[in-house]
């Protein structure tokens, strides 16, 4: 065969590799091994065309070499690759592909070698038992890795992407090699495991697609019932978005001590790393001792005080929140702006003033309600529901502002879901706080209906006849929430 025509089918065996490369891609099967036959039909070009020197026999080994070498690859990737990605079997471990390849080259090798250069290696081998001896002896330990590591791809007990625990090291899996396991930390480092010690050690595992318990303690005070403890702890885990609701959260009563009750809590999240169960743990621990506040209630652990002080009144503190300075806090907001002073300095002694935690549920979307709330400091986000955990923001709420009142004057079910964005303040008024105020003036409904009215209907840009009639199914609304049907 004449050098111009091994050219060209030289090319057009390339040209063959780079039709089947594009094609794998577009129906999404693996890409062909490119670099090794391109290689192999390179050097086929070439050496096949030159006359080889007498007693140089290296030039014809080095071809056929490349050439079973290119074809081992080709056979792998398609008789076990692309069948695999097909489904029509399941997929072979890579450490198995790689060891056949291994073997069959070794194998080509041998055979190449003995035929082309005289060189017996099958005896080299065999009468070195000695030194074979000595290397085996010193390869004890490469060689427990190297079946450990057969034996996890074999029959592998993590994936890539999975948290697991291994004696005293632990962290995301990032990959599985031949002789050892890479995993990341939770403060980013990497760390080699050998693979004996993995597969001989006992393992803990969290699968990157299944949900993932976090277990924790808590301890509370006895002036705290357990019922209501437990009913406390639960709201803060169901109103956690990133908990999720299967399986559902639980909260235990696990021992009674000296000064107070111990308790465990268990919530169930998607994300396996330790960092994001650290993270859930911290929030949710942070949302229970705002929640603990709001009751009054206090943890139990001692505290020294050395000197009392008098501090100023801060109005971004509960306790710093008055009944004078709370009538001034709810005149500034659009729903109380137009009452009464005197109306709106006895509806400020019954108003709560309350401090929540970053990300906590202050109202959920669909739930029955009897309060509307005022922002004193922070922000609020609201959200509604579209199918994923958090939902879609929709709004955000500053001082002042003022959100679910439409659920106290209407008894309609809160139509969005409002946490809070860091530490906020804020007012709560209750529809019984309005009670007093309706049995001396029935007006009142009145003012508050024209209020809510308007409101609503500025923001939905309604004509005058539709404001109109809006402010009359309100005030019909109140009337009967506050039993005045008649009146």
């Amino acid at each position: 065969m004449g050098p111009i025509e091994r050219i060209l089918i030289g090319l057009a065996l390339a040209a063959v590799l780079l039709a089947l490369r594009l094609a794998s891609r577009r129906l999404h099967l693996p890409s062909p091994p490119l670099l090794l036959p391109l290689l192999a039909v390179l050097l086929w070009g070439v050496l096949g065309g030159t006359t080889r020197p007498a007693g140089v026999p290296w030039l014809g080994a080095v071809d056929e070499l490349a050439t079973a070498y290119a074809l081992i690859a080709l056979g792998s990737w398609l008789i076990l690759e692309c069948p695999e990605a097909l489904g029509w079997w399941r997929p072979t471990a890579k450490i198995l592909r790689d060891l056949l390849m291994l073997g069959l080259a070794a194998l080509a090798t041998v055979l190449v070698l003995q035929r082309l250069a005289n060189l017996n290696l099958v005896g080299l081998v065999t009468t070195s038992a000695v030194l074979t001896a000595v290397i085996g002896l010193a390869a004890q330990e490469t060689l427990k890795d190297l079946f450990a590591g057969i034996e996890l791809q074999v029959d592998p007990p993590f994936r890539e992407g999975d948290w697991i625990g291994v004696g005293d090291e632990s962290g995301t899996v990032e990959s599985l090699h031949l002789m050892s396991t890479r995993l990341r930390r939770k403060d980013g480092s990497t760390v080699n495991l050998p693979n004996n010690t993995v597969a001989d050690n006992p393992m803990r595992r969290f699968s990157q697609h299944e949900p993932v318990g976090n277990r924790f303690e808590i301890a509370l005070g006895y002036e705290i019932p357990p019922a209501r403890a437990r009913q406390l702890l639960e709201r803060v885990l169901v109103e956690n978005p990133l908990v999720l609701n299967d399986p559902p959260p639980e909260v235990l009563v696990l021992a009674y001590e000296d000064s107070l009750i111990r308790y465990e809590l268990q919530a169930s999240q998607q994300g396996p790393s330790e960092g994001d169960r650290l993270r859930l743990r911290s929030e949710l621990l942070e949302q229970i001792w705002y929640a603990l506040e709001r009751q009054g209630w206090e943890l139990p652990y001692p505290v020294r005080e050395l000197k009392r002080r008098q501090p100023q009144r801060d109005p971004a503190h509960p306790t710093g929140v008055d009944a004078s300075l709370t009538a001034q806090l709810l005149r500034r907001s659009w729903l109380f702006a137009k009452l009464d002073p005197e109306q709106v300095d006895r509806l400020a002694g019954s108003v709560r003033c309350l401090r929540f935690g970053s990300g906590e549920t202050i109202v959920a979307e669909g739930e029955e309600g009897e309060a509307l709330f005022q922002v004193v400091d922070g922000e609020v986000e609201v959200f509604k529901a579209d199918g994923s955990p958090l939902g879609r923001s929709v709004a955000v709420l500053g001082r002042d502002q003022i959100f679910g009142e439409m659920t106290v004057c209407t008894g309609e079910p809160r139509t969005a879901t409002v946490r809070s964005r860091g530490e906020c303040v804020l007012l709560e008024v209750e529809r019984d706080d309005f009670m007093s105020l309706v049995e001396d003036d029935a007006g009142v409904l009145e003012a508050l209906a024209a209020i809510v009215g308007q409101r609503r209907s500025e923001l939905e840009k309604l004509s005058s006849p539709d404001a109109a009639r809006r402010q009359t199914s309100i005030l019909e609304r109140m009337r009967q929430l506050f039993g005045l049907e008649g009146d």
